[in-house]
């Protein structure tokens, strides 16, 4: 545990024994402000584990700054910083968060989304861990590469940013999981093509162009996914071609295009052109990832 000063300790034990003010939660708002306040130190006999269990109703607070603040931001601290979680707790909280994914799922445009959004990416901490000291196997890497990629193509509410609740941003935030599986080297061969065509879909399913920075969250999930040594050319090469066509679709009548048609080619364009960034930037490039990153130059030089 990291030193912390002993006015906060005496805050913190007071603030978590403090009497419930949530039916959901056990814990007021100001304990769990506290738990911030002193970098998310635990008092002796406290588990992480326990504390995030109890803090998974904040995922779907309104409240941006329970939501983010306190609730991702414990976890962050707790799952990839300071490993105080094991592996079995783990495997809690990956079944806990992924069974969050289905809850209002088929009735989008309502305060869920932030439980389904929160949840995707705090799954991605998850993901991060078993990159940095594996503890799943193969075959729940691949189940839980399964179920996000589910999630992500079934996810309808695209929601970006509220000004006063913060942050739904469901693409991006299920991106960011995606993004560390697919650089799993557990993860099965003919995820390349699986992400790709989820990607098509997602961007096939908006009527109106990203704004929030979505387009690059997907991107540098695909670049994950392009730059593995199973990796196969031809899916992007028909990836593109597919791109290709839809924006000579679009321009075929001249100035007269299908305002959703346009909203679709500009994304799937802004994720190409994010996608050939990140790739051209690597520090350490693949083969498939460079073959890539050609195939993806070519394409945009045709659409334009």
């Amino acid at each position: 545990m990291r030193p912390f000063a002993d006015g906060v300790v005496v805050l913190l034990a007071l603030a978590l024994s403090a009497s419930p003010a949530s039916a959901q939660t056990g814990r007021t708002r100001e304990a769990w402000l506290a738990l911030a306040k002193s970098g998310f130190a635990l008092p002796d006999g406290t588990a992480a584990i326990d504390v995030l269990i109890d803090a998974n109703p904040l995922l779907a607070s309104p409240d941006p700054v329970l939501r983010d603040d306190v609730a991702f931001s414990a976890a962050e601290r707790w799952i990839v910083r300071d490993g105080w979680v094991a592996p079995d707790d783990l495997r809690r909280l990956l079944t806990l968060w992924t069974s969050n994914l289905q809850d209002g799922l088929e009735s989008p445009g309502d305060d869920r989304v932030f439980k389904r959004s929160f949840s995707a990416l705090c799954l991605s901490l998850i993901a991060a861990r078993d990159l940095a000291a594996p503890f799943l196997s193969a075959d729940e890497v691949a189940a839980f590469f399964d179920r996000v990629l589910d999630y992500f193509e079934r996810e309808r509410d695209l929601r970006g940013f509220d000004p006063v609740r913060g942050w739904m941003h469901t693409p991006a935030h299920t991106s960011d999981t995606l993004k560390f599986l697919a650089r799993n080297p557990k993860l099965p061969g003919g995820s390349d093509r699986r992400l790709l065509a989820a990607v098509q879909r997602k961007i096939e399913s908006s009527n109106t162009v990203f704004v929030w920075g979505e387009n690059g969250r997907m991107a540098l999930a695909l670049q994950s996914s392009l730059r593995r040594p199973d990796a196969v050319a031809a899916a992007v090469e028909e990836w593109g071609a597919h791109w290709i066509d839809e924006y000579k679709t679009l321009w075929a009548k001249g100035p007269h295009v299908d305002p959703a048609r346009f909203a679709r080619v500009e994304n799937a364009r802004q994720v190409m052109a994010s996608l050939h960034a990140a790739l051209s930037m690597e520090a350490n490039p693949t083969s498939n990832g460079d073959t890539a990153r050609k195939v993806i130059l070519a394409a945009l030089a045709k659409m334009r």
